[in-house]
This record gives structure tokens, sequence and C-alpha cells, in this order.
């Protein structure tokens, strides 16, 4: 019985930069696609992985709100079609982002604990709830003060 001594596609060095090569021009591909439309800000596309696991990643910017829908019947439907064909494999995973430009809502101003309140050793158990108290005329004060002044605390249970 003769042994085979033949290198499988994906471990060949030529192979695997020939795929490499391809799937970078398949993803500035779609990017030029969707920059090329006069709905659309920007866009960024990248593809990873090997044929039995390819992963897209696109993040699309449209120009208003009301172009969104129409943006994201064109990738779905278009343009993601035409890059399996051209690549001859199907997506595995895709991540697809829309988002329109100019509508990020930041904080005026972050918000942040005073260095005081900060645990010390917050990273020994970070998933630890911390403690919170309540700030007075927030709404949030202990029952005591209410039971003091002779009203039953209302019954909140969803029964």
């Amino acid at each position: 019985m003769k042994e085979s001594l033949a290198v499988p596609v994906e471990t060949s060095p030529q192979q695997g930069n020939a795929w490499s090569t391809r799937i970078q021009k398949i993803a500035a591909f779609a990017s030029e696609q969707c920059r090329s439309r006069d709905t659309v800000h920007s866009a960024i596309c990248t593809i990873t992985g090997s044929p039995e696991q390819l992963v897209i990643s696109l993040a699309c910017t449209a120009k208003s709100e009301d172009q969104v829908p129409e943006l994201m019947q064109y990738v779905n439907d278009t343009l993601l079609p035409q890059m399996e064909s051209a690549l001859g494999v199907r997506f595995e995973v895709k991540n697809l982002q829309f988002a329109v430009a100019g509508k990020e809502s930041l904080l005026a101003a972050p918000e942040h604990a005073p260095e005081a309140e900060l645990p010390a050793h917050w990273l020994d158990q970070p998933f630890a709830a911390p403690k919170q108290t309540p700030t007075p005329g927030s709404g949030l004060e202990p029952a005591s003060s209410v039971s003091q002044s002779g009203a039953s605390p209302a019954d909140l249970s969803m029964a």
C-alpha cells in the first residue's frame, strides 16, 4: 500500500496566500460597491476564516435614516450573493452593521463615580454587584422614612 504524499489544499503555503489575497480583494470590492452608492456615507468590509468557516464583517453608514432599509436590502439581496458567488463559498457567519452618519448619541460629559466611592480591589471580584446608596431626593430613600410618618408601605407585588 502506497502512502499519499499530497499536501492538503488548506496547508499549502501558496494556496493559503492565494486564498488570503482573494478574500482581501472581495472585501475591498464589497467596501467599494457600498461606497459607490450615493446614499452611503462610509463602508468597510473584512473577510476572515477558511473556506469551511468564512466570516464576513461589513459596516455601512448611511447618510440618512430613511436610506438604511434600502441599504440593508441591497447588501442582503445583491452584494452578499455576488460575493459568495465570486468566492464559490457561502459565508458561515455574517456580521452586518448598519448606522446613520451623525446620529451617534454621545454623553455631554462622561459620568464617573467619585474616586472615594470606588472599591479599592474591584478587580478581585469584577462581577460582584456594587453597593449603591440612594442620593437624597432621588425617590429611592429607604422605607423607614415612610413608616415613621404612619403611612403603610405600598404593595408592589404583581399578584
